[in-house]
């Protein structure tokens, strides 16, 4: 993935009050930072996604609680990805040649192996629950997401409809407004989508979001 530019916080979006303040998302962060750091460092190097967006996506997906989510849920974990399409996922990073030596021992060393067809194993509930791997196979479908034709545009990240994919999933509403709505900025692509993900885009982009903290406030923690 080539480097991308990318504006933070975006002109028109403000995190909302309602989701805590300015000094407990950054104590959200460093608790990630502390706990997980050597595994967002790992996936940072690997999907070439600042370490700072990831954790963002940590902090608004879960708080950095890797049991998040209902128990046995399909989007349970740190990233909070969905564990039904995660198979699919991988194979088409393996069948695409975009997974580094580095990430194949790295999931390999979770029995997560490739046959001589690019098949592989059922991702589990038990493998959402695994940090290291939860935050590896979110890098994996990040990646995957950003380099599309409309998760970058002009040799810059379009964050915005990478995060309502991500949330709401690329055939509903939400998804197709993202893929095809051509809004012009985040704050109006915002303001077309569904409450949850228009309130998700604002926790990750908005003044006093995850990104801007962890870009200002916490800059020399994370790199």
């Amino acid at each position: 993935m080539a480097t991308l530019t990318l504006a933070i916080p975006t002109s028109g979006l403000i995190s909302p009050e309602t989701w805590g303040s300015r000094e407990s998302i950054k104590g959200i962060l460093q608790n990630i930072a502390s706990n997980y750091g050597k595994f967002f460092t790992f996936a940072s190097e690997t999907s070439r996604i600042p370490k700072a967006i990831l954790m963002a996506f940590c902090t608004v997906e879960s708080g950095g609680i890797p049991t998040a989510g209902s128990a046995g849920h399909v989007t349970q974990g740190l990233m909070q990805w969905n564990r039904t399409f995660a198979k699919q996922i991988l194979e088409d990073e393996f069948s695409q040649k975009r997974l580094s030596p580095a990430e194949k021992t790295k999931l390999a060393e979770f029995g997560i192996k490739f046959d001589a067809k690019g098949k592989t194993r059922n991702i589990t509930n038990a493998d959402q629950l695994k940090p290291e791997l939860n935050i590896l196979i979110g890098s994996i479908l990040l990646g995957q997401l950003i380099d599309t034709n409309w998760g970058t545009e002009n040799g810059g990240m379009r964050l915005d409809r990478v995060i309502a994919v991500y949330n709401a999933g690329a055939y509903g509403d939400t998804g197709k407004k993202a893929r095809f709505g051509n809004h012009r900025t985040p704050a109006l692509l915002a303001a077309d989508v569904n409450p949850t993900t228009r309130a998700y885009i604002k926790k990750m982009m908005g003044k006093n979001g995850a990104l801007e903290v962890a870009t200002t406030d916490l800059k020399g923690q994370i790199a």
